[in-house]
């Protein structure tokens, strides 16, 4: 299940010598029918290029499984969940502390090593209690509760599939571009545009329409549709002038318009 395609869960976390995936993880993953993709390599075979490939592949998941154990010295995955946490993007958690007298890559961890490992993670619990997720010390409940994840988010929008839908419209020179957000996703346009106010051609971006994870993918051309609307109406209001003025530029301070406006009389 660890093919070309899209998966439902990236098996992140600790990498290295570690058996997690492979010894307890994927056999469950698989049991429960669930695709994943395994970003372990080598020790030693990862390389700066390969982050790009990983950041595509965790964009396709439904779900990503972090396990953080005592048994790595690794930050950078202490970063993401918390980046995860806080984006309230779908995660399973499962984080050990670093226990100082422990040996980790024929190195021994002392006291002051381990403090400074164990904040990341203390923060970590912190951002995660904050936010409701749950954290496991153990790696069969974690993925446990990483398939009931997966099987409450699936029939649910990717962002391939948000990609793939975009792919598909056409209007004028404008081109979509999609983002992951919190509970969905954010797509907005952009083009080459003449310039209002300076008559050259310039670089134009549309504002961000929200577009939730459980909406069809016919909502999502209906709110392309929606964005092509509103960007064309931003240009009819920035050419309409009353008096000479642009009165209806969507350009306007709004604290400044409601300054202006005086109610009428009422008897």
């Amino acid at each position: 299940m660890n093919g070309d395609g899209p998966r439902e869960v990236f098996l992140g976390g600790a990498c290295g010598h570690t058996t997690w995936r492979r010894d307890i993880a994927i056999p469950l993953l698989e049991k429960a029918g669930v695709s994943y993709h395994d970003p372990q390599m080598g020790f030693g075979d990862w390389q700066e290029n390969d982050q790009l490939e990983e950041m595509r592949r965790k964009d396709e998941c439904l779900v990503q499984l972090f396990v953080i154990t005592g048994d790595t010295r690794g930050v950078a995955s202490v970063a993401e969940v918390a980046y995860l946490i806080g984006a309230a993007r779908p995660v399973a958690i499962v984080l050990t502390d670093v226990e100082a007298g422990s040996t980790i890559y024929d190195r021994q961890i002392d006291r002051i090593e381990a403090d400074d490992l164990n904040r990341g993670r203390i923060f970590v619990r912190a951002m995660a209690e904050r936010h409701a997720v749950p954290i496991f010390t153990d790696v069969a409940r974690g993925t446990a509760h990483c398939i009931e994840l997966v099987q409450s988010l699936r029939g649910t929008l990717s962002l391939e599939m948000v990609e793939e839908m975009l792919s598909r419209v056409d209007f004028a020179e404008l081109r979509f571009n999609a983002e992951p957000a919190p509970g969905g996703f954010h797509i907005w346009l952009r083009g080459l545009e003449i310039d209002t106010y300076t008559g050259e051609p310039a670089p134009q971006e549309g504002r961000k329409w929200f577009v939730s994870v459980h909406c069809t993918p016919s909502d999502v051309v209906r709110t392309a549709f929606k964005a092509v609307v509103t960007w064309k109406e931003h240009e009819v209001r920035e050419h309409f002038k009353y008096s000479g003025k642009r009165v209806f530029s969507p350009h306007l301070n709004i604290d400044e318009m409601a300054s202006k406006v005086k109610e009428p009389c009422r008897l």
